[in-house]
């Protein structure tokens, strides 16, 4: 996790994205020094930066250089509010001082802080910032990858509700009050942001600098409105808020390692895996713990795979021969149901600089294999980073589709979660792992935009 003794809030204008990404690593420290929750939001600020960073230089945005501009220029923006609060400015924009102010009331879920944070970071400095780096007739230029920096976004936030919900139990609850109450409330509406955010640019982007601030104001204090909605939102609404934060885990620290968990998957993967703790310190390492306490021996389960967007699927940029693969899984576990998994876990805590772990993994339905991998865990010696080297095989027909991948994880919250950035038919999936407190069993969701794999194994 990021560490708290190098506390230091960078005070700079971003050149660039890499700037972004330390200025917002230095907002989560300091949240975690005070246990403020403005760390909430910048963990998730930080992913979707991380996340955008990972797709320049693909092909994916139009023109990266302009697109990383108009990051920066959009960071730039939260990065004034969060200085004009540490400061106790008076002349915070409206909407901001009503998020920051609510990071001290106890009575609201992370959730609702998130949606504070996004509120007013969408619905005005996403419209503003394109504005300022494309204005007049150039902001239609810059259509597509606008739509493509919130679809970043959308596809991230389920992810970060999934991990949530390991902290807050009654998360599900929420589904309920999206269907019977205000929308506002949790189903903060992508779709709604996003094209306010853009009728917003384009009603700016021929304006004077003059004429933008009050257009600007009139905004702020129309999204400053829909932030109290979040806060209150009516008595049924609240009702059911009330009792998910009842056991919601309240601790800053533990609710931003969770959620900052995926940031550090990138970070072991652009940065390396190159800290060193003492033999003594590994020994309670939660990859160490993870591995060569919990997971040792046999493990045996269920498994069930789903394509959830067979559209997607089919046009993402994954050859042919996959996308058979997929198809023809997707309709055997919906016809046969959930599949059996057999798990055996071997260690070799002497090889490697931190121990290396062997895992003999297949899925199948009665004698017919679906998957075979053989995986190898090469602990780092950072005492969280893991390297996995897997050679897989799909179904009876191994000659046809096997591979074989190289990925990173990371382990934390003291052993007991995982994620894994998985390379797999020509994509990538998220594994998120979690270890049930008497450590004898594990569930797990794989999943990426269009396509979902759930397991539970069980210590035999």
């Amino acid at each position: 996790m990021l560490e708290k003794k190098r506390v230091k809030i960078i005070r700079l204008h971003p050149e660039s994205i890499d700037q972004v990404i330390e200025k917002l690593e230095s907002i989560i420290q300091w949240s975690q020094a005070h246990s403020n929750p403005i760390g909430y939001f910048a963990s998730l600020y930080l992913r979707v930066t991380q996340t955008i960073k990972s797709k320049l230089g693909t092909g994916y945005f139009d023109h990266d250089e302009r697109l990383e501009k108009f990051d920066v220029h959009f960071a730039t923006h939260y990065f004034k509010v969060v200085e004009q609060f540490q400061n106790n400015d008076p002349a915070l924009p409206e909407a901001w001082a009503v998020a920051f102010e609510m990071t001290t009331n106890e009575d609201l879920i992370v959730v609702q802080q998130l949606l504070l944070g996004m509120n007013p970071h969408i619905n005005i400095d996403l419209g503003v910032a394109a504005a300022e780096i494309a204005p007049g007739a150039a902001i239609h230029d810059l259509y597509d990858d606008f739509q493509k920096v919130n679809d970043i976004l959308a596809s991230i936030i389920p992810s970060v509700i999934n991990e949530l919900s390991e902290l807050s139990p009654l998360l599900y609850l929420l589904e309920d009050i999206a269907e019977k109450e205000e929308e506002a409330i949790i189903n903060f509406s992508m779709k709604v942001a996003r094209d306010s955010a853009w009728k917003l640019a384009t009603e700016l982007a021929p304006l004077t600098a003059a004429d933008q601030q009050v257009i600007i104001q009139q905004k702020n204090t129309r999204i400053a409105k829909l932030s109290e909605k979040i806060i209150d939102p009516g008595f049924l609404a609240a009702s059911v808020l009330k009792i998910i934060n009842v056991v919601e885990v309240k601790n800053v620290d533990q609710i931003i390692d969770t959620l900052n968990a995926e940031n550090e998957l990138f970070e072991l993967i652009e940065q390396g895996q190159d800290i060193i703790l003492s033999p003594e310190a590994l020994k309670n390492a939660p990859n160490y713990i993870y591995y060569f306490q919990t997971a040792k021996g046999v493990w045996t389960g269920d498994f069930n795979f789903k394509v959830k967007s067979w559209s997607k699927m089919l046009s993402a940029s994954i050859s042919f021969k996959n996308k058979m693969l997929l198809t023809m899984m997707g309709l055997f576990q919906k016809i046969v149901g959930n599949a059996s998994i057999k798990s055996i876990i071997t260690l070799f805590p002497n090889e490697g600089k931190a121990g290396l772990v062997k895992n003999d993994f297949r899925i199948h339905k009665g004698w017919f294999t679906l998957f075979i991998s053989k995986e190898d865990y090469l602990l780092a010696p950072n005492g969280k980073g893991v390297t996995v080297d897997a050679h897989v095989r799909f179904g009876p027909f191994s000659f046809l589709f096997k591979e074989h991948d190289v990925y990173p994880a990371v382990i934390y919250e003291g052993g007991f979660k995982a994620l894994y950035y998985i390379d797999l038919l020509g994509t990538q999936f998220i594994g998120d792992y979690t270890v049930r407190s008497d450590q004898k069993q594990v569930y797990s969701v794989l999943e990426n935009d269009w396509a979902k794999a759930e397991e539970t194994l069980n210590k035999q």
